[in-house]
């Protein structure tokens, strides 16, 4: 009778193990994908952008809130376009399937990649660790460019990889990045160079190879063919619209800080937010950011030993410590890295695992023990307080799903611990994996949708659906407001009063001001209050201009500003209350043809 061991390596052999990590990612990535209305600003422009381009076929440049959208490049908001025209679905779980995609074939890519630099139970540990790692589930369950982006970004280090460690098909592979880099060009501009040379030089800097290294990279067809997909785009808007690359300029400096240009927006490094951006492998994630400095006698009889994990590294540190620089550090930002970091979370894993056996050097022995412990402490404590947490911000009648994952994940965390006494590394992992999969399917599909009327925008949608008359379905709105409400408002004209809003951007708004309109004493608080007074005016001299009524939607914190200024001009209709997104009221302006004739024997 074979023993417990024996059945695990004929499973191990037969590819179950890669089933099960796929399965557990499909679920993970595509459970309740559509249960949850659009919350986050970001999938709110997505979403916008799309549905211009399907209703109002801007396919090379999309409009949102009467304003040209030239900040992200189309690539996500194309495909996503295509599949709504081709389905004739209008809904969010269509709107995120593309991105949900994406997110399984980076597991799958930093499957092979970490296959690649240490075998297979480093390629299995890798996926399970990024396939529950919070920043990459959280950010791939939600339409956007950050998502195809993180894809095309492993693609196109995968390729490079395989471009300089494969004695054959070297110029095949150069092309394949080649392609990948156009391709994550046209999802979010160059930054996808950046995160790709801040990992490739500096490896080939520590393998004393940069001459060979950048020789096997470099490929004429390659290159114009990368040319030819990245420059497409923003040469046709540039060719259409003068002033792109300002707007270009602009949002690159907010980020960045390179030009000097709005410094007020800065946020702190990006570096502290490291254990967030790992969590729940955070004890891992630091530990394996020394594992390649280690030596590693199974690594090396594999023929892969420490350089290969010295490109992941890279790719790990050299981007955060570039993005800690930027004026304007925001966690997703990282979301390209995070392979990366699940790569060497594992390789710190299978090490720890393994280190914590043997009996000699005593203190290696003790340091592993710590860490696998503190590890398997901090995921289970977090599984047990967890229902308490969220017990303050979850309605009760959901609230009770939420022991069903804790109890999983404390379950799961001592079964891990008696698959590494069974002396499993690699698959010790599994159960964990399976409950956090478990509580994403439970987060997303039952306790989150619970808090889709205090989030979203749906019922505020079908309010306004009510109170339009059925002559003249357009809305005003004045400045900007929460572009979700354009996802669930079919059938309406959502218009904004002219002179509020930005021309392309309230930054590049104020990056033109500064540079060109302003005293030599103005600050750029000051160019913004400016602003704002200007854009009120606009709003004032709209409303005495007006005739017909009109239904107008103004947020709340501007109508308690303007109320004064207001006040005989338009009258509240609807005020929002104990949401938790920007508030909105829903005002009706006068009728001045029938006030005129009202007021008209008074002034005889």
């Amino acid at each position: 009778m074979p023993t417990e061991s024996e059945s695990r390596k004929t499973i191990e052999r037969a590819g179950w193990p890669e089933v099960v990590v796929g399965w557990l990612a499909a679920v993970i990535f595509l459970g309740g994908l559509g249960s949850v209305d659009l919350w986050g600003k970001r999938e709110q422009r997505a979403s916008a952008e799309i549905l211009d381009t399907v209703d109002h076929h801007h396919w090379l440049v999309a409009e949102i809130q009467g304003r040209p959208r030239l900040e992200k490049p189309p690539l996500p908001r194309w495909i996503v376009a295509t599949l709504i025209q081709m389905t004739g679905r209008r809904d969010e779980w269509i709107v995120r399937l593309p991105i949900a995609g994406f997110a399984m074939g980076t597991v799958a890519l930093a499957y092979l990649l970490g296959r690649q630099c240490g075998g297979r139970p480093l390629g299995l540990t890798s996926a399970l660790i990024l396939s529950t790692s919070g920043l990459f589930v959280g950010e791939m369950r939600q339409a956007g460019n950050d998502g195809p982006l993180s894809f095309f970004t492993i693609l196109a280090l995968h390729a490079a990889w395989h471009a300089l460690h494969d004695e054959t098909g070297v110029r095949r592979w150069a092309r394949q990045m080649a392609l990948a880099l156009g391709l994550g060009f046209l999802c979010k501009g160059p930054i996808v160079l950046m995160l790709t040379v801040a990992t490739i030089f500096p490896y080939l800097i520590q393998l004393g190879r940069v001459r060979d290294g950048l020789r096997r990279l470099a490929d004429v067809p390659g290159l114009l063919l990368f040319l030819a997909i990245a420059v497409s785009w923003p040469a046709s808007v540039a060719f259409h619209d003068p002033n792109a690359l300002q707007v270009w300029l602009t949002e690159m400096s907010e980020k960045t800080g390179l030009l000097g240009l709005l410094e007020h927006r800065r946020h702190g490094a990006l570096a502290v937010y490291w254990p967030l951006l790992t969590f729940p492998w955070s004890v891992l994630a630091m530990a394996g950011l020394v594992v390649p400095f280690l030596p590693d006698r199974e690594l090396k009889a594999q023929g892969t030993g420490r350089p290969s994990l010295g490109f992941v590294w890279w790719w790990a540190t050299s981007n955060m410590t570039i993005l800690s620089l930027w004026s304007v550090a925001k966690p997703y930002y990282y979301l390209p890295c995070a392979p990366a970091m699940a790569i060497l979370a594992a390789a710190a894993w299978l090490r720890i695992s393994r280190q914590a056996r043997e009996v000699e050097p005593v203190r290696g022995r003790t340091i592993a023990r710590l860490a696998l412990q503190a590890q398997w402490v901090m995921l289970f404590v977090g599984a047990a307080i967890f229902p308490i947490a969220i017990r303050a911000v979850v309605h009760s009648s959901a609230w009770i799903w939420s022991i069903a994952p804790s109890v999983a994940l404390m379950l799961a965390v001592a079964a891990s611990a008696r698959a590494w006494r069974a002396r499993s590394d690699a698959t010790s992992l599994a159960p964990i994996a399976a409950a956090l999969g478990l509580g994403v399917v439970v987060v997303y599909g039952l306790l989150a949708p619970v808090e889709n009327p205090r989030r979203g925008h749906r019922n505020l949608a079908g309010t306004l659906q009510s109170l339009v008359p059925s002559g003249d379905r357009t809305i005003y709105f004045y400045n900007q407001i929460d572009e979700g409400l354009w996802f669930y408002s079919r059938g309406l004209e959502l218009a904004p009063v002219p002179g509020t809003h930005p021309r392309y951007s309230s930054a590049y708004d104020l990056s033109v001001a500064y540079q060109g309109r302003r005293r030599a004493d103005e600050t750029v608080e000051l160019l913004d209050a400016r602003r704002e007074e200007m854009e009120k005016q606009a709003l004032l001299r709209w409303l005495d201009a007006r005739r017909a009524p009109a239904l107008l939607l103004i947020r709340s914190d501007l109508f308690d500003r303007y109320a004064p200024d207001l006040a005989g001009r338009v009258r509240p209709v609807l005020r929002e209350s104990g949401l938790v997104r920007n508030e909105l009221v829903v005002l009706q302006t006068r009728d001045r043809t029938s006030m005129a004739s009202a007021e008209a024997p008074g002034r005889r």
